[in-house]
This record gives C-alpha cells, structure tokens and sequence, in this order.
C-alpha cells in the first residue's frame, strides 16, 4: 500500500472534506471567499484531516459529519498559519503559485488568516466538546509560540540542535499530532490508544518538518512547489544548515556567517552551500533523524491494540509518503 492507495480509499470522505471547507468559508465580503477558494483549491495533500480521519477508523469509529468538522479546523488553522507565514516570511510562491500576500497584499492575507481561524474557532463552539477545545488551543499556542522562536532567533548561528528540533515540534508537529488526538477524543479511545496516536502524530510532524528542511537544500522547484534554498535566503537556521556550520572548519564557518546574513544570496552561492552539506553529509544527517522519527511513529500505533489494526498500514503509508518524496528527486 503506497499514499495513492489511501488517498483512494478515501477519496469520498476527502471529497466531503473540501465541501466542508468551501461552505465554511463564505461571507457576504466577496474578497473573503475569493481568497480562502484561490487558498484552499491549491491546498496541498490534506495531511492533516488524512490524519484524523484514519485515527477515527483506527479506533473503531466511522467518519461521521462531526469527523469531517474537525478535519475542516485543523485545515483553516493550518492554511490562516500558511497566510501569516507568508507575510512574515514575505514570500511570494507557494505549491507553484503566487502568494496570497503576493497578490492581494499583506494585509488581506492577515485578515483572510484572522477569518479562517474565526471560522474555525466557530465551529469549535457549535461541537462544544471541552477536551477539543482544550486541545486544539494548547496546539495553536504552541504552534504560535514556535513561530516566534523560529522569528527571534533568524539568522542566528549560535542555536543549538535542541532549538531545531524545539521549533519544529511547536511549529509543526503541533498541529500533526493534534489531528491525531482529535480523531482519539472523537472515537472516545482508550488513554493508551490516545497517548499511541499523539507520540503518531508528534513523530509523524517532526519526520515531515525534518524532510521539508532537507529539501528545501536538497531538491526541486517542481517538488517543493517553489525555488529551493528559500530556508537560507530568509535566515531560518534549520538543521542541514546548522549541522554544516557546527562541522566546518573556521573559514568556511566565516563564508556560512556572511551567507546568512546576506538576504540576496546568489544561485552560485547556494550550490557552494550545498557541495559543502553533502561534503559534511548534513542533509544525510537531517534525512537520517527523520527516518528515525518515521520509525518512532510507527512502532507507536503498534504499542497498543486498536479495534481496526488494518489501518495502520494506511497510517504506515501516509509516513513512508514523507521519505518517498526525497527518494523520487534522488532517483
């Protein structure tokens, strides 16, 4: 079973999610929705609800139209977090399209971001369930918070490995792993059968966060969805990057400051970056520790029994889709 078998087998209640999510975001302010439909019609694979949605199964409950609610807000959270960071970041591609920001200008893609996470917030208190409440705001404070680390610490080379790995965790294993509880508290599963599914998700996200920041060195624009070395032009010190600095040798470490702090790095000075992380092995290094974490998610869903065990290797191939992304640019 591969990720395309998944996404077949469930194809009808991805179909239900993208309803939810085009009816949810209408407004009588025509720019509201114009947006939030240019958003969400290049919204990427639907991880996250593809999470929920096999963690209700894998627990022995049916995707319900109070499944594909909650898989429609943890979607417009993550895509109001998209908006902001493109503004932050000022970037001006994303999937291989023109930003929101880009577009439109920063201010509609902050507002559009406030409303999706309105609407969300909205439909969080039509359920009413103080457990979902609780959870999806603890994960949104972190994911917030992870943001701000990663921000206050731009450009900076005297991070540590522990910050890294600190900021992804907030930043994007949050909003992973609280798909994955979501799903436990709706199928009314067992604290063990949530406590497997959290350490799933929060494995899963560090494992898809860790690949992203390899690629972004080490691939495509046509796999990335936009120019790679973004990381490096915008200061974000992620781990390739970091692993590089830590084993180089004093002149290079000096090069590698200069590079960070220049925000219009040249095409020739990016692939100088990256003969040298493959000289270092920093992108084996990062790839290796995802592939740990895809090992880690996986041996959780088997620490316990689940009334549906088959699911898991749906959840199996959704983690191996992680790898196999890298894997198809190597080839």
């Amino acid at each position: 079973m591969d990720f395309n078998d998944v996404t077949q087998l469930f194809k009808e209640d991805l179909s239900r999610v993208e309803r939810a999510i085009r009816q949810n975001y209408q407004s009588d302010i025509p720019l509201i929705p114009g947006i939030s439909n240019y958003l969400m019609k290049n919204g990427g694979k639907r991880i996250r609800p593809l999470l929920l949605m096999l963690g209700v199964q894998l627990c022995g409950r049916e995707v319900d139209e109070r499944a594909i609610r909650h898989a429609c807000v943890v979607e417009y959270i993550h895509a109001a977090t998209l908006l902001h960071d493109d503004v932050v970041d000022e970037s001006t591609v994303r999937r291989g399209h023109e930003t929101v920001n880009s577009k439109w200008g920063s201010d509609a893609s902050i507002l559009v971001g406030d409303f999706l996470i309105s609407r969300a917030i909205l439909m969080l208190a039509g359920d009413c369930d103080s457990r979902i409440i609780k959870s999806i705001s603890e994960a949104t404070k972190l994911l917030v918070e992870g943001g701000m680390l990663e921000y206050s610490h731009a450009r900076k080379l005297t991070v540590s490995e522990e910050h890294c790995l600190d900021v992804i965790r907030r930043k994007t294993a949050s909003m992973m792993y609280v798909s994955c509880e979501m799903a436990a508290i709706l199928a009314e599963a067992s604290p063990e059968q949530e406590k497997a599914l959290v350490d799933f998700g929060t494995h899963f996200g560090m494992a898809f966060q860790l690949m992203d920041d390899a690629m972004d060195y080490d691939s495509d624009e046509d796999t990335l969805g936009k120019p790679p070395g973004i990381d490096l032009k915008e200061g974000h010190v992620t781990l390739p990057l970091l692993h590089l600095y830590q084993n180089s040798e004093q002149s290079l470490k000096k090069e590698i400051e200069g590079f960070v702090k220049n925000e219009n790095i040249t095409w020739k000075e990016f692939n100088y970056i990256l003969e040298r992380m493959r000289e270092t092995k920093s992108i084996e290094y990062t790839l290796n520790l995802a592939c740990k974490n895809i090992g880690q998610a996986k041996a959780a869903l088997r620490s316990v029994a689940f009334s549906q065990p088959e699911i898991i290797k749906s959840l199996d191939a959704v983690a191996d889709y992680i790898y196999e992304r890298h894997a198809v640019v190597r080839s």
